[in-house]
């Protein structure tokens, strides 16, 4: 059985014991006991108790003898042993006293000794160093060749800190530390170098190749591009708006579509440059981030945000120049590539050829692939100022960073300066702006400039100057302090100085402003999102546009819009020079217009044009149209009165002062013939805002007979007006030109009018459409005073057809109805199978007229114009009869020719037999009969004329026949008889 160690008490537990208080008592017992019975008792009691103490004591020690055994065999072992560590720490103290003996007498040596291993432990570290000096050379040039130039970085600046350390006094390493400090410098470059490649030339790598794709592809760039540079837009916002609020850059507004995995807080603090990746650069982010921790440890960060600041505007120069080269050689190479974009603009310039629209197509792509590389640009300024936030902080450098506005300030300086070459400002650099000397006019208001002056008050005053202006002192003196006229854009060498010949895309013009405005307006718009410009407070870029549209274009145009219409409507072939059938052709004219009038159409259409391209001065061009429509309805008018007015006042065209009338003007008007022309020749009139013709007012057919009422109550109401007192030769429009002129008036006016209405309509629409590409917005006061004028010129045009109406029913009036001409009907002088002079003269005159009409005149107007003249030629010689002093057989065969020549006439040109013509004819057979025969045939077969006429009829059969006595008895019995049976017309 296995003995069980003893196990000691706890410390400083102890049991109590009593033995003080039984021994004292016993002693109280023995002391007051009085007998010795008491005492043995007590004796008897004590030795009672010590036995069986020891009886217990010995049962306990037997009890436990086996450990008190152990413990005592324990104790010696213990007691063995700490008497030989005594004997043993004593003979090391002996020793130890002999050993300090010892070296008190070798010290000396001792000391060298030690010195000398110093020593030597301190060559061999410095030639450890400088083995690894010798190695720098190779080891850095091999990470330069694999562009780790964080590896080449720490390596030179732990060689240089060698080198200026410990090493510094070595003469044989002058070599090596000259060579190293070489080589910083020239790491210092390259750094740079690929600092700038990567912000300008890698960022937009991907942008230029797209150039190099099929023309297809390319013309599907504006759509990529678009979205594109929504997304580089947006992070570029956000970059803005965490620089606005002092923050570091957001991790959202890292390149897009770049390659990039956007960098961490924890990425820019633990850059870790991998030596084994085969192209370090496939990261472009943490490749921009390595280079500029690379400055940071080369302590070249002050000097490395200088050279960004100084070379950011030749480098963007160089984009522009890179594109410009890029559109170029591919314009030349694949031509065809470029007619999608030029249909954008195709609506901009109406009298451009296509090879100046092709090369402001190519414009319009350099601007939109520019822009989308200084996005990308941008973006990438805005990593690089994140890393180099990030090193500042981490290094504690004090040094002034550029920011993002300083960006967006270079590129709108580059804009401008693209703007100024393309814009051909500085043509204007060394001279003042100043109108062409050709151009003086007396007024310099365009309100006035189509106002009709007499020659005496010209005076020798230039119509448009801007000497004197704000804008043009601040910007002369603004291209002369650039010196823009040595503007270039060239290759990338000119950041280096050398300027090359210049790479234009298209030729410099003041006009290209309506090619860019609308792209560059809406860069602006990102520039102004990104600089958090406010309402009221524009960018330069925006502001240097402004200024140039107001101060410059608008006074260019104003100059060249005013000589244009000046040449076009002062010329002395101007109401005389139609259209080209070339032009005809190009514009879908069926009839030749007025020049002049297509001229101010076509600058019209150019300010509408314009007004879509340049939408911020809408409502300028709206206004410059206005004032050219006002002044030009004021020199047609002008040319309207000349031809009917062309001397006093007293020698007015009887039928322009007829149609003066109102009462006769509304008469006119209200015929149907009227309505039905208007609307047969222009039935789409009320797509344009005007109210449309009721349908029973155009498209309801007259009756034959309403016809024939229609036509006949317009005789009797102009026979009524002209009939009596005859027309003068001055009265009439005895030239056919000036009637020619006046159709063409008419045309024009109308087809002008037409044009104008659309161009209100279109403004209207406007109003509530969305569409950005279209017409902005105008006052209402505006649209209204255009729509007045498209009716002012309507107007005229209705004047001038009604004119040429009534014109030819005053010929008439004058050739048939002159007093005293038909004397020589009864004489005989002449063959009685010819005409009169005269009618063969209006018939003459009737053919000039329709043939200078038809070719310048609607098919329905012409018709128009002839429309119910038989009524009235029957009417007028019917009328001549009771100017007639008498009537023999042959002057009845006269007559009867002279209806006929007439009659045949109007049929060659209505291509219709006038049966009011055979009216008159058997008005004049009447002469053949006695006074009682008339009289028969009126109560047999009705009365076919008026009273009137029976009674001139008579009257002439008894001047002819010298038979006065009858003639009351014949008129009261005519009176009777048309009692009786009535009378019909």
């Amino acid at each position: 059985m296995t003995a069980i160690p003893p196990v000691k008490p706890p410390r400083g537990i102890k049991h109590a014991k009593e033995t003080s208080g039984l021994l004292m008592s016993v002693i109280r017992a023995l002391s007051a006991s009085e007998t010795n019975e008491q005492r043995e008792v007590e004796k008897a009691k004590l030795e009672k108790e010590y036995k069986r103490s020891d009886q217990r004591l010995d049962e306990l020690v037997s009890l436990h003898d086996q450990d008190l055994t152990q413990v005592m065999q324990i104790f010696s072992t213990l007691s063995e042993r700490v008497t030989a560590s005594r004997e043993k720490i004593h003979a090391v103290k002996e020793n130890l006293n002999a050993c300090k003996q010892l070296l008190r007498c070798r010290r000396e040596e001792l000391m060298k000794l030690w010195l000398e291993g110093i020593e030597h432990k301190h060559l061999l570290q410095l030639l450890d160093e400088i083995d690894q000096l010798r190695d720098v050379p190779s080891r850095l040039g091999h990470y330069l060749n694999k562009k780790l130039y964080l590896h080449a970085t720490q390596l030179l600046v732990s060689a240089l800190s060698l080198g200026d350390g410990t090493l510094e006094g070595v003469e044989a390493l002058r070599e090596v530390r000259t060579e190293l400090e070489a080589k910083e410098q020239q790491l210092h470059v390259k750094l740079l170098e690929e600092l700038s490649k990567h912000l300008y030339i890698e960022s937009t790598r991907e942008v230029l190749l797209k150039r190099q794709g099929s023309g297809r592809d390319f013309q599907r760039g504006n759509e990529s591009r678009g979205s594109r540079g929504n997304k580089v837009r947006r992070a570029l916002l956000d970059v803005m708006s965490t620089y606005s609020a002092g923050q570091a850059p957001s991790r959202r507004t890292s390149l897009v579509n770049m390659g990039t995995t956007p960098a961490t807080i924890d990425d820019l603090s633990n850059i870790v440059e991998d030596e084994n990746a085969t192209n370090p650069e496939e990261n472009s982010e943490h490749f921009l981030a390595i280079i500029i921790e690379c400055l940071a440890l080369l302590n070249k960060i002050p000097e490395a945000v200088e050279a960004v600041k100084v070379q950011m505007q030749t480098e963007l120069l160089n984009i522009v120049g890179r594109t410009s080269k890029k559109i170029k050689e591919m314009a030349d190479n694949q031509p065809t590539s470029i007619k999608t974009i030029s249909a954008e603009i195709s609506e901009i310039k109406i009298t451009s050829s296509n090879n100046a629209t092709e090369k402001q197509s190519l414009l319009l792509d350099l601007l939109q692939t520019v822009f989308e590389q200084f996005r990308l640009v941008a973006a990438m300024h805005a990593v690089v100022l994140r890393s180099f936030s990030h090193v500042v902080k981490k290094y504690n450098l004090d040094v002034r960073l550029y920011e993002m506005p300083d960006v967006w300030s270079k590129i709108q300086a580059v804009l401008q300066l693209l703007l100024t070459e393309y814009l051909d400002i500085q043509n204007m650099g060394d001279d003042p702006f100043q109108t062409p000397t050709s151009l003086r006019e007396p007024a310099s208001d365009i309100n006035t400039y189509f106002a009709r002056r007499k020659p005496q008050r010209q005076k020798n005053g230039s119509l448009f100057k801007f000497d004197s202006s704000s804008h043009t002192m601040t910007l002369n003196s603004y291209l002369k302090e650039h010196r823009y006229s040595n503007f270039v854009l060239s290759d990338a060498s000119q950041s280096f100085g050398a300027i090359k010949e210049k790479r234009l895309v298209c030729e410099p013009d003041p006009q290209n402003i309506t090619v860019v405005f609308r792209p560059m307006m809406k860069f602006i718009e990102e520039i102004e999102q990104a600089l958090g410009c406010k309402p009221g407070n524009p960018c330069t870029l925006n502001t240097f546009i402004a200024d140039y549209v107001k101060e410059v274009y608008l006074g260019r145009h104003h100059v060249i819009v005013a000589t244009a219409i000046d040449t076009a409507t002062k010329s002395q072939e101007a109401w005389r020079a139609t259209t080209s059938p070339e032009l005809m052709k190009e514009l879908g004219l069926p009839r030749p217009l007025l020049q002049s009038t297509v001229k101010v159409e076509q600058c019209v259409n150019e300010l509408r044009s314009l007004m879509t391209v340049l939408p911020l001065q809408g409502e300028h061009f709206c206004t410059l149209a206005l004032n050219i429509l006002h002044n030009y309805r004021e020199t047609c008018q002008a040319a309207y009165r000349g031809i009917v007015q062309p001397e006093s006042e007293d020698k007015r065209i009887c039928s322009a002062a007829w149609l003066k009338d109102d009462d006769i003007s509304r008469f006119i008007k209200s015929l149907p013939n009227w309505a039905n022309l208007k609307y047969e020749t222009h039935p789409q009139r009320g797509a344009f805002g005007r109210r449309s013709m009721r349908r029973q007012e155009t498209q309801d057919e007259e009756s034959p007979e309403e016809v024939r009422q229609r036509n006949l109550r317009e005789a009797e109401i102009l026979a009524s007006n002209l009939g009596e007192g005859g027309i003068n030769a001055h009265e009439i429009l005895s030239d056919v030109g000036q009637l020619r002129g006046l159709a063409l008036l008419q045309e024009s006016m109308e087809w002008f009018s037409l044009s104008i209405q659309s161009f209100v309509f279109e403004l209207r629409q406007a109003k509530y459409s969305c569409e950005s590409q279209g017409l902005p917005p105008m006052p209402e006061a505006l649209v209204e005073s255009l729509h007045q004028l498209a009716v002012e010129f309507d107007e005229l045009a209705n004047t001038c057809i009604l004119v040429l109406h009534l014109e030819v029913r005053v010929q008439c009036f004058h050739y048939l109805l002159p007093r005293g001409e038909y004397s020589h009907l009864c004489g005989g002088a002449r063959d009685a199978q010819e005409a009169d002079p005269r009618v063969e003269e209006l018939c003459r005159v009737m053919q000039h007229i329709d043939e200078a009409m038809q070719s310048i005149l609607h098919p329905k107007k012409a018709k128009y114009i002839f429309e119910g003249l038989g009524h009235l030629i029957a009417k007028i010689i019917i009328t001549s009869a009771q100017f007639m002093e008498k009537i023999d057989e042959i002057g009845i065969q006269r007559m009867c020719r002279n209806v006929f020549a007439l009659q045949q006439t109007l049929t060659n040109i209505t291509m219709a037999r006038e049966l009011a013509m055979d009216h008159a004819r058997q008005y004049f057979e009447l002469f053949y009969q006695t006074p009682e025969e008339i009289l028969n045939g009126v109560l047999e077969k009705g009365p076919q004329f008026s009273e009137l006429e029976y009674m001139n009829a008579f009257q002439l059969i008894s001047r002819s026949q010298q038979d006065y006595g009858s003639i009351n008895k014949h008129l009261e019995k005519l009176s009777e008889i048309l009692g009786e049976v009535g009378v019909t017309v």
